[in-house]
């Protein structure tokens, strides 16, 4: 069954605190669950990560792709359809949209390209449901704070482009994606999420 949600958005948006907060639901309820984070979630991709970020590296847009679908795939193999298999529910703070917004939209990457790879690295794998937050550049970056690892020292054009990248993905498949206020309150946030959630898997 797949039980796969994932958040996306700008970084900043408040993904990892509505994940906290949906952690907090799902333990209360007893629902088995697992939570990763892209790029991450086992060894490899874990060491792919602090490449990724590493502010010293100097990365080509073509490599920063690959590196990221590469991640994917293992966290993709390794632990999310292991999970899934265990009727677990699967969270995933980032997954495919995040390659097609970041590199497709903001990169200029050629998104087909990274739609067939996403494809090929998941094993077709599509969530069951993506929620987007959604907030501005400038709130964005009030909650990012001084010291930005690499991806987020990306120009105030690059995270625009991919804000146009997430919301064009979300218009273009209505019943996957729930675009929520990152501006609401996190209480809010979650309550809508977790409605959200509960509709979507008693559908």
């Amino acid at each position: 069954m797949n039980n796969l949600i994932v958040f996306e958005g700008i970084d900043g948006s408040g993904k990892s605190t509505q994940i906290r907060l949906l952690e907090s639901k799902l333990l209360e309820k007893k629902i088995p669950y697992s939570v990763y984070r892209e790029p991450g979630g086992n060894y490899l991709s874990e060491k792919i990560r602090d490449i990724l970020l590493d502010k010293n590296m100097d990365i080509c847009n073509e490599a920063e792709t690959m590196l990221f679908l590469a991640a994917r795939a293992q966290l993709t193999n390794e632990n999310i359809y292991p999970d899934l298999n265990e009727n677990k529910l699967v969270v995933c703070d980032r997954f495919c949209d995040s390659t097609l917004a970041y590199q497709g939209y903001g990169k200029k990457i050629d998104k087909e390209i990274i739609k067939k790879c996403n494809l090929f690295v998941t094993r077709n794998l599509n969530p069951l449901m993506t929620i987007i937050i959604d907030i501005d550049y400038e709130n964005s970056l009030l909650r990012m704070g001084k010291n930005k690892d690499r991806m987020e020292n990306n120009s105030k054009v690059f995270f625009e482009d991919v804000i146009v990248g997430y919301k064009e993905l979300a218009l273009q498949s209505p019943d996957r994606y729930f675009v929520v206020d990152g501006m609401l309150s996190e209480e809010e946030i979650h309550d809508l999420i977790w409605k959200k959630i509960n509709i979507k898997r008693s559908i």
